[in-house]
């Protein structure tokens, strides 16, 4: 190589290529960069300057807000501030999180400044998380947004104006330690294209009244109230329900099953994951349920009354999945019950897959395992995971059971909380 040719080489390597890339190929690099560091990109070049405060992307979180631990409020409001002063251009997403720093409702004006200088800049992408307070009343910008798309929030009250013509863009909303109040006699949620719902933790929620036609993931977990089902009557495409709660309760008909029924039956390919109170069904069809997961104390017969009821109601039935929450073996009538062949009398002739963890190997776990192993022709695979260690004598009581399915097989081992059929 003679010296012009390794002139070029020692040129060409020195050149910077990440400066040459394409806008969105920077901005998706600048994703993963705390906007503390994205920031100190301003000083690499002259075509640098300004990169980082057109990236539409703007994430406080709490790795930003770690950095204020020990210092003045004022501080952090000043960083913010000027984060927001120095920006150029629409702003999709914004995660602010506060927690910690705003505890006085005298601070809640500032947030409320930040929210509607980002809902008047284009975002679609909105986090809030402030203190486990719940005194922060989400401010009137919020749901006069028509850009959003997402929308996240910790530890807010929720209260829309009256009238509210409701998220018209929005496709996800995730709340968490959120309030309802309602404006009239009940909190309107009116969003056409929403497509996930996320209760965790919230208050209020017998105030609610979902408009969203398109809802296909329903997630309620731990509530400090009742949800009342009503309110979802009119979505109709439902395809994935995780309640995890006390008590499902219709308020304005004091009936506590009627309306889950409803729902089951109205959205198609229902998955109903972790509810802890079953509906008593009459003997109806639920041919939307394909995919069942319940929480089972096999210590209550209302408990394994309802199970069992509600898949006999179920002839499209799949897979099923049983966490065992309780159990006893002095409950002499539930032994009965589940040794009596008519407690499941059908063939479940479209059940393939099973699983049950926390398994205790009580004997009424014992009689449930052999019903459905008798009643399932189109068995494919029961795992069993034993909550304490392996049991021979139960495995070879397990492995006698008759079963209806040449085809099935039986797994037995111990609980590891990663069961997934």
């Amino acid at each position: 190589m003679n010296q012009d040719e390794t002139r070029c080489v020692i040129e060409g390597d020195s050149e910077d290529r990440i400066s040459g890339l394409p806008k969105n190929v920077i901005d998706h690099i600048l994703e993963f960069i705390p906007v503390k560091d994205a920031a100190r990109t301003s000083i690499l070049s002259r075509k640098w300057r300004y990169i980082w405060a057109t990236f539409p992307e703007l994430v406080l979180d709490n790795g930003f807000r770690q950095n204020f631990i020990g210092k003045l409020k004022s501080d952090f409001t000043e960083a913010v501030n000027c984060i927001l002063l120095l920006h150029m251009g629409d702003i999709v997403k914004f995660v602010l999180d506060t927690k910690g720093v705003f505890t006085a409702k005298s601070s809640y004006a500032i947030i409320d400044r930040w929210i509607l200088y980002v809902t008047r800049n284009g975002v679609k992408m909105l986090t809030l998380r402030t203190s486990n307070d719940d005194t922060y009343t989400l401010p009137l910008s919020i749901f006069n947004c028509s850009t959003l798309t997402y929308l996240e929030l910790s530890n807010c009250v929720f209260k829309p104006p009256n009238p509210f013509i409701g998220f018209q863009n929005l496709i996800a909303l995730h709340l968490k330690g959120t309030t309802f109040v309602p404006a009239t006699s009940f909190c309107v949620i009116k969003a056409p294209l929403l497509a996930k719902l996320d209760l965790i933790l919230c208050r209020g929620t017998q105030y609610l009244n979902i408009v969203s036609p398109g809802l296909k993931f329903l997630v309620f977990r731990d509530s400090h109230s009742y949800l009342v089902l009503d309110c979802f009557m009119n979505c109709k495409n439902i395809t994935l329900l995780k309640l995890e709660f006390n008590g499902v309760v219709d308020d304005r008909t004091n009936d506590k099953r009627s309306t889950l029924e409803k729902l089951l039956v109205s959205s198609p390919a229902l998955e109903l994951l972790s509810a802890r109170i079953v509906p008593n069904l009459q003997p109806s069809t639920l041919s939307c349920l394909w995919h069942l997961h319940l929480g089972v104390d096999f210590s209550k017969m209302c408990h394994i009354s309802y199970v069992l009821q509600l898949i006999k109601s179920s002839p499209n039935l799949r897979k099923l999945h049983i966490s065992v929450h309780a159990t006893s073996d002095d409950a002499e009538a539930i032994l009965k019950y589940l040794d009596t062949p008519s407690c499941l009398e059908q063939p479940l002739d479209k059940l393939e897959h099973v699983a049950i963890n926390c398994f205790s190997s009580s004997k009424a776990e014992l009689l449930f395992v052999k019903l459905l192993l008798s009643r399932s022709p189109s068995l494919l695979k029961m795992c069993i995971d034993q909550l304490a260690d392996i049991d021979i004598d139960i495995a070879l009581e397990l492995m006698r059971f008759p079963r209806a399915s040449p085809r099935a097989e039986l797994f037995y081992s111990r609980y590891k909380d990663n069961s997934v059929i």
